[in-house]
């Protein structure tokens, strides 16, 4: 599963701004601008699920923000009180951000804290982009941006005429949230149907810096078009390898290398990725256990249509490298990916009514699986305050085992209403 995001969905947060006046330790006043809301959510199976839970969204969150310029330092954050019933533990408080971000000259800039970061050219596609993502906020009908997680990282960025590059050490890893049965079913290879139990259980990494993560990030604007180079030196975020000794799922050493172009053509935005994942812990690709290393490769394409109606599409492919050594190597009752697996995405956004109500559709299909994953929603903004949302998770496919067929059992509709402030 690999996704992507906007940079910013703070358009999305129909948040109502407020400010007031404070006092800072040199005696000279400082805005302070503070913004909040309270949402409920309500999300139900359509279909009949193995999950031990009667829903799947049942949430009450609060969120308050703040933010400020001290000086030459601007200071975020933002900390939420949720109550999620359907959650092993139903009541949290989190920090969503907390940093500071310094300018130390024209030309450098550092960021310290937990933050949301995300880049690369895809849309809900990561090919280059390793920071947390929480899978079950997505199929939970959750809103887009808490499909990103934060992560406490410290990002150094460097801005020339010649080029612009941000570095992010992470020292402490951050997985994904990822599907273990607490919400969702899931394929077991011991299964024919997907199950909630046993759960996902993952040999968390130790908290040793060797552990961290390091990403890097080059970019080069020229004649309206924007380059980019990535490095990722980390673990998978996800527990994707096996260790039969203990019987636990772990997360195996990763380096990947990509780049990426987004250009305008023929009326449009057009973008390619290329990320080649290099599986540390299994270069030859004999390990049955282990990921084999993968070259992944993203096409998108989006142009608005008609006043208010936008269209993008996305190809997004994998190739899994040392394929015969995988095969002769698999162990039983161990299902094995296409050598090449395909995704086809599409997206339709169209605003109405004064661009109040918004319908959209993201549509994930695999054409070597047949399986597909639909998310249609529908958003009514009433004012500054509320708004609605109404949509729907549906996922389909022959087979039980495949990338979205398995969430066959997971498909639900949802509702949110929220009230900012």
């Amino acid at each position: 599963m690999q996704a992507q995001l906007p940079e910013t969905s703070s358009e999305e947060n129909q948040l109502w701004e407020d400010s007031w006046q404070d006092t800072d330790w040199s005696g000279e006043k400082t805005t302070v601008e503070w913004r909040g809301f309270s949402e409920f959510a309500l999300g139900a199976f359509s279909k009949p699920s193995p999950s031990p839970n009667g829903n799947s969204l049942t949430e009450w969150r609060n969120q308050v923000s703040a933010s400020t310029y001290w000086g030459e330092q601007y200071l975020s954050a933002k900390l939420e009180l949720l109550y999620d019933d359907v959650d092993d533990n139903p009541l949290q408080l989190n920090w969503r951000e907390l940093y500071i971000d310094t300018a130390i000259n024209e030309s450098f800039n550092l960021r310290l804290g937990k933050q949301i970061l995300t880049w690369g050219t895809g849309d809900f596609v990561f090919l280059n982009d390793f920071f947390p993502k929480n899978w079950q906020a997505m199929f939970s009908g959750r809103e887009d941006e808490y499909l990103k997680s934060p992560s406490t990282s410290a990002k150094f960025s460097y801005y020339s005429n010649a080029f612009n590059a941000d570095i992010v050490w992470t020292p402490t890893f951050h997985s994904d949230i990822y599907i273990s049965g607490e919400r969702f079913a899931y394929a077991h290879p011991e299964f024919s149907e997907p199950v909630s139990s046993p759960r996902v259980i993952a040999d968390e990494p130790g908290r040793q810096l060797s552990n961290g993560q390091l990403a890097l990030r080059l970019t080069k604007n020229h004649k309206s078009i924007e380059y980019a180079a990535y490095f990722y030196r980390g673990l998978y975020t996800q527990p994707s390898s096996f260790n039969p000794d203990n019987g636990l799922q772990y997360f195996s050493a990763l380096n990947t290398y990509g780049a990426s172009i987004r250009a305008p053509v023929a009326g449009g935005i057009a973008n390619t990725e290329i990320a080649y994942w290099q599986s540390r812990d299994d270069q030859s690709g004999t390990n049955p256990w282990v990921p084999n290393s993968q070259l992944k490769i993203l096409v998108g394409f989006e142009r608005e249509l008609m006043p208010d109606f936008t269209a993008a599409m996305q190809w997004f492919s994998e190739l899994t490298l040392d394929y015969a050594a995988a095969k002769a190597s698999q162990a039983d009752n161990m299902p094995i990916a296409n050598r090449w697996h395909h995704n086809l995405t599409l997206r339709l956004n169209y605003l109405s009514m004064q661009q109040k109500l918004s319908w959209s559709l993201f549509a994930f299909y695999s054409p070597d699986e047949n399986d597909f994953y639909l998310k249609p929603k529908i958003s009514y903004r009433h004012n500054d305050q509320w708004s609605f949302t109404l949509g729907a998770n549906e996922f389909g496919g022959g087979n039980l085992q495949q990338q979205w067929g398995q969430f066959k059992p997971s498909s639900s509709v949802y509702f949110r209403v929220r009230f900012s402030y």
